[in-house]
């Protein structure tokens, strides 16, 4: 595949740092050099659906081959049945593989046994912190901050007139959708909604529609396990010195989930220790009311949302956040903020 000329941020990272200098049309590869067609790429370690999407995007425009981190989430599922796109191998064997990373850059969210120094780029929209990738040598990386890594990748593509198959449209329109809630999210921004208005031609998709089908699919947990619920969509951190876990289930009726509670909380504690965690939160999102159950099952993880969130907890010991919808920009944050106090 040809590759072509980007305006990428150029970002060089050496030990701990990360230093960005100017904006520079450069090739998305080290030394000018397009992706190698071995070229893994591949998002954090519990795939959603805007990391698994991406995925397949940047390996269709950039070069390389889309992998996937582990089993695909029932949305995510949906999203590839509805558009008739097979499900990306699992990555495996990543000890000498050339990668990169889509929709993260966070070493506690990298898979086991990448070597840092092979990673060939970096395509993102979260903030660079947090015990980053470290590397030898600089790479180019693009961190915008847009509400969805395919948005990034969706906007590159246009721009410089790559053509976007209908598929690759509602996936893209898919990635967009999932992780802006269909453009509720905080997290939302002009060029998401532009975007969106965009492929939803070219898919040929009701956008709306299309959302609510994803969600009713992620909603869908009545035949999954506590446990999966809670790792589910889940991310690891390192905040203050702390290992900090956090898991969120975005639902349309957060009604069953409440009626799971104590098996939830008792998956929490499974999860902690499996992931070797000082503490570990989850939040059920109903997306419909706009608001976060978070729940905690230790003294610690109650006192460190006490003080997060500024509630008292409610008659099941939940923390009630209205007008909350996301874990980047407003549930982790907070809890951030509390630890480093």
């Amino acid at each position: 595949m040809t590759f072509h000329r980007l305006t990428l941020v150029a970002l060089s990272l050496t030990a701990a740092m990360a230093l960005p200098c100017q904006s520079a049309d450069l090739d998305l590869s080290l030394n000018a050099q397009p992706i190698s067609s071995d070229t893994l790429w591949f998002g954090h370690t519990t795939p959603d659906t805007d990391t698994t999407v991406s995925a397949i995007a940047a390996a269709e425009f950039y070069g390389g081959q889309a992998r996937s981190t582990g089993k695909l989430n029932k949305e995510t599922q949906f999203v590839l049945d509805k558009l008739n796109v097979k499900t990306p191998p699992l990555a495996r064997n990543l000890e000498n593989a050339k990668v990169a990373l889509v929709d993260f850059n966070q070493t506690t969210q990298l898979m086991k046994g990448v070597d840092q120094n092979k990673i060939q780029a970096v395509i993102d929209h979260h903030a660079l912190r947090d015990n980053p990738i470290s590397l030898s040598a600089p790479i180019s990386i693009v961190i915008k901050p847009w509400g969805s890594a395919a948005t990034i990748i969706a906007d590159d593509a246009l721009d410089h007139g790559k053509t976007i198959s209908k598929t690759m449209a509602g996936l893209l329109l898919a990635g967009i959708l999932s992780d802006t809630l269909n453009l509720k999210s905080v997290t939302t921004t002009q060029r998401d909604r532009e975007l969106v208005k965009t492929l939803s031609a070219k898919a040929n998709l009701n956008a709306d529609d299309f959302a609510q089908g994803m969600f009713k699919a992620k909603s869908d947990l009545s035949d999954v396990s506590a446990y999966d619920i809670v790792v589910g969509d889940y991310k690891n951190y390192i905040v203050n010195g702390q290992d900090i876990g956090f898991g969120v289930a975005e639902v349309l009726d957060s009604s069953e989930l409440l009626g799971r509670v104590d098996e939830l909380r008792g998956a929490m504690a499974k999860a902690r220790k499996n992931q070797k965690r000082e503490q570990l939160f989850f939040a059920i999102v109903d997306m419909q009311k706009k608001t976060a159950y978070v729940l905690t099952n230790s003294d610690k993880e109650t006192k460190t949302a006490s003080k997060a969130y500024g509630v008292k907890q409610n008659s099941q010991g939940i923390f009630v956040l209205e007008d909350t919808l996301s874990r980047k920009r407003q549930m982790m944050p907070a809890i951030k903020k509390a630890l480093a106090d």
